[in-house]
Formats: structure tokens, C-alpha cells, sequence
């Protein structure tokens, strides 16, 4: 019966380490899911104005809206010219901040390709678990027959 136990402890130990592994693949070498680039040691800030400069906005990482600023003498142009021009400050900034972004990671990044390395990560990821669910499972039912 010791032996059976360290068996299934290493196998548990196997699955285990395998797990994470596809895990460490999946967040690169240290271990976390990492959302800036790695040779990005300030964050991006993307840069845009509308409406002839009365509108400037700025963006950080991903286009997340962190400064607007909108010239007090816009104000007589109605809110419809100031969505406009806020929209088209924005989209400069994001489209800035996304420029900045690319040519940090060395160009265009292929998504379709990106997309089939995670599919590929998380099929092995998910073939790992099972296994490890199923080294579980198995040792609780031995478990719970040698008790009785």
C-alpha cells in the first residue's frame, strides 16, 4: 500500500509540474500575465487634439483615456462640434499610443498567429488539468476504498 501511495503522489507530482509548465508558458518567465511591453520601462502615453487643437487628449496604455482637455472658447460651438472634436482627439491619441506600442515590440504584431499559439497553449493546458483531475480522482477513490 506504500508503494501504491508514493506511486500516485508522483504521479500527482508529475501532473503538477506539467501544469505548471504550460502555465509558465502561457504567462511568459516570470510567472505573471505581463500587460506592458518588455522593453517598456515608462508607460506609453499616445497624444491627440481635434477640432484644429481646442480639443487634446491623452492616453495610457491600450488607450485608456487619462487627460481631455477642451479650450474654453469651443464651448460656443455646441455640444455636438465638442463630441466631434473630442472623438476625433481621442482616437488620435489612441492611434499614437498604438503606434508608439508597435514600434516598441518591433512592428505589427500578427494577431491570427498570436491567436493560434494561445489556442495551441491552452488545448496542452487543458490536456494537462485533465490529466491532473483525473490522477486526483483516482487517488480519492483509492483513498476512500482503503478506508472502508
Amino acid at each position: 500500500m506504500a508503494d501504491q501511495e508514493r506511486t500516485d503522489h508522483a504521479a500527482v507530482g508529475r501532473s503538477l509540474e506539467a501544469a505548471m509548465r504550460l502555465l509558465g508558458q502561457a504567462t511568459g518567465p516570470t510567472g505573471s500575465a505581463d500587460t506592458t511591453s518588455p522593453v517598456e520601462e515608462t508607460p506609453l502615453r499616445g497624444r491627440g487634439t481635434g477640432g484644429d487643437g481646442l480639443v487634446e487628449a491623452v492616453v495610457g496604455g491600450y488607450g485608456r483615456l487619462e487627460s481631455l482637455e477642451i479650450n474654453p472658447t469651443l464651448l460656443r460651438s455646441g455640444t455636438t462640434a465638442i463630441a466631434q472634436y473630442v472623438v476625433e482627439a481621442v482616437t488620435a491619441a489612441q492611434d499614437d499610443e498604438r503606434r508608439q506600442r508597435q514600434e516598441a515590440l518591433g512592428g505589427e504584431v500578427d494577431q491570427a498567429a498570436l491567436h493560434r499559439q494561445l489556442e495551441g497553449v491552452a488545448e496542452q493546458a487543458w490536456r494537462g488539468l485533465d490529466g491532473m483531475i483525473g490522477d486526483l480522482d483516482a487517488m480519492v477513490r483509492r483513498l476512500d476504498r482503503d478506508r472502508r
